[in-house]
């Protein structure tokens, strides 16, 4: 089984558990917040997917640190996917748990990658096409500032993507006159 699926798995275990225990909001907001730690912490990367140590030194390290800041629900996660040697799954399994979450809030991520920033007019109107094309009651829209498109824009969405620069135009004439 690839490890994604495996991650999606674990992800929707917790999703089930923090819906029925009706505390989805505040177990979302802290995967969210266990993400960006996971993400910003090389040291605690390189602790969760080394295979040097065995579970128990991993929680015996991450208890003083993490066990207070995480609610049981979450800990008591933690300490599974860590027992059952699943801890290198953390950074996909906790997106698959915060894709699940925006899909039951009908919240949809937006990746816009500009060539110079967007207006806050144009910001508006890319959220109020997004929303009325997709169905999405929220969108949350991030954006990259990328010189090298020159013009245009790149959106992705979840694991689609639509290339309208004027790079990813040239690159698609460049690619026709080659193939004659």
């Amino acid at each position: 089984m690839s490890p994604r699926v495996i991650a999606r798995r674990y992800a929707q275990a917790l999703f089930d558990l923090a819906l029925r225990s009706q505390d989805l909001e505040a177990v979302a907001a802290e995967v969210e917040q266990l993400l960006a730690l996971y993400r910003g912490s090389r040291l605690l990367r390189a602790l969760l997917e080394s295979p040097i140590y065995r579970g128990q030194q991993k929680l015996g390290w991450l208890r003083p640190v993490l066990a207070d800041r995480l609610s049981p629900l979450l800990w008591t996660f933690l300490t599974l996917l860590v027992r059952r040697g699943r801890e290198y799954l953390l950074n996909e399994t906790c997106e698959a748990f915060l894709e699940l979450y925006d899909a039951h809030q009908s919240r949809l991520r937006v990746q816009v990658r500009t060539a110079q920033p967007l207006s806050p007019a144009a910001r508006e109107r890319l959220v109020a096409q997004f929303q009325s094309a997709l169905g999405a009651k929220e969108v949350l829209l991030s954006e990259t500032v990328e010189p090298s498109l020159i013009g245009g824009f790149v959106v992705e969405v979840g694991t689609h993507a639509a290339d309208l620069s004027v790079r990813g135009r040239l690159n698609e004439i460049r690619k026709k006159l080659l193939q004659r």
